[in-house]
């Protein structure tokens, strides 16, 4: 029997998803969801699915098995509380929210229906991660050097108060790897300068930001992003133990390791990665094992959190505590 499943927005990202569950034999995609009719329809005339403007009637109406949720950050909520309802799995694109009011009422929803989630930090299930993960447990980071270094975008993206700037749709990924490899967050403190890009309508999000966090186990990490240059630039995550050295570098994360006493190892990221995690998304999904969700829907939000409280930071010019919620 085929996985069904369902998708809610039909953007850029929902086609890094799109292509790779077409693929495997064990799921079909049965209906696709977009406040535009037409790209919705755009996106489900290949497959002969449904189309729907509306996220909620997609489920009563199609009782999907799981759902795709693939929207922009500040339209999330009423499609993920509509699934936790009626108990449909579903598979949320970072960042789940520029609302953490809004991610909290989510993540209590799932909890109530205790059902399967995932969020889409897909380094997560790179092998280089997992990797300097292991060598980390013996040997504690101290410091990471974090970035993301790029160009502007418009529409929403450009928009802080619609998509949370840089930092929170963005550069969230290197937070979230930051997190997974330094443990829970406690604090921090960020700065934000504006007023180098121009020409975009409408454009709101600051053109770069330092955001310093210190980490439970002491670590403290520096990480930054900027979306004002057209020339250089680039995404990684250095991080340095006692005892070992490790640089993540280029979307794909390639993994270079030196150790004290150890050869070098280089671990490449991997080019399929969206379709690794949505291979093992839709595993869960079929069997119940969660072995290889690595970032639940509890644990998305609090990269989230850290994110949104650097933007809280920015405004008030003082460190935020990362509080328990």
């Amino acid at each position: 029997m085929k996985t069904r499943v369902a998708f809610v927005g039909t953007g850029g990202i929902s086609r890094a998803h799109i292509e790779p569950l077409s693929e495997m034999e064990d799921v079909e995609l049965i209906s696709f969801c977009d406040v535009d009719i037409s790209k919705a329809q755009k996106a489900a005339e290949p497959f002969g699915a449904k189309s729907y403007e509306n996220a909620i009637e997609m489920y009563d109406t199609e009782k999907p098995d799981a759902v795709y949720i693939c929207l922009p950050p500040f339209a999330h909520g009423e499609a993920e509380i509509g699934a936790a309802e009626r108990g449909i799995p579903f598979f949320v694109e970072k960042p789940v929210s520029n609302s953490i009011e809004t991610a909290i009422a989510v993540r209590d929803a799932v909890e109530k229906a205790g059902i399967l989630t995932c969020v889409g930090y897909m380094n997560r299930h790179r092998q280089g991660a997992h990797r300097a993960k292991e060598i980390l447990a013996e040997d504690p980071p101290v410091l990471a050097l974090g970035h993301w270094i790029g160009g502007a975008g418009g529409g929403w993206w450009g928009q802080k108060h619609l998509s949370g700037g840089q930092l929170v749709e963005q550069t969230t990924h290197v937070v979230d790897l930051a997190r997974f490899l330094l443990g829970e967050a406690v604090e921090v403190y960020a700065r934000a300068t504006k007023g180098f890009v121009t020409g975009i309508e409408n454009y709101t999000n600051d053109d770069a930001s330092l955001v310093s966090i210190q980490f439970e186990n002491g670590a403290i990490a520096n990480i930054t992003s900027c979306c004002a240059v057209r020339v250089g630039g680039g995404v990684g995550l250095t991080i340095h133990a006692q005892h070992a050295h490790l640089v993540f570098r280029d979307w794909a994360m390639h993994l270079q390791i030196q150790r004290r006493d150890g050869e070098p190892e280089e671990i490449r990221g991997e080019d399929n990665i969206f379709g690794i995690g949505d291979e093992r998304f839709i595993n869960a999904v079929r069997t119940g094992d969660t072995n290889q969700i690595y970032s639940s829907y509890a644990d998305g939000l609090k990269s989230a959190q850290i994110t949104i409280a650097a933007n809280e930071s920015m405004e008030t010019g003082g460190p935020v505590k990362i509080e328990a919620v």
